[in-house]
């Protein structure tokens, strides 16, 4: 019982960082929508054994917008 309570409130933490990075980065605030993106995928490898293509993408998203095309190009490769 006590694992299946982590793993909602890890599901609810998850959604929580992803709905402030995007709100982030509509405020163009993509530096600290990373940092929610990257804590986002974290969580989700820990819970799934990989990070969901989705949250890459949103990631990849704010790091084209900072002009970091080459690490955004990495993340790309990875949501493949």
């Amino acid at each position: 019982m006590e694992e299946q309570n982590k793993d909602q409130d890890n599901s609810e933490l998850l959604l929580e960082l992803v709905d402030k990075g995007i709100a982030l980065q509509r405020s163009e605030k993509h530096q600290e929508a990373i940092a929610c993106f990257d804590e986002a995928i974290s969580i989700d490898k820990n819970m799934n054994g990989e990070a969901d293509s989705n949250l890459l993408l949103l990631k990849d998203n704010s790091l084209k917008k900072l002009g970091k095309s080459d690490e955004a190009k990495q993340d790309s490769d990875k949501a493949e």
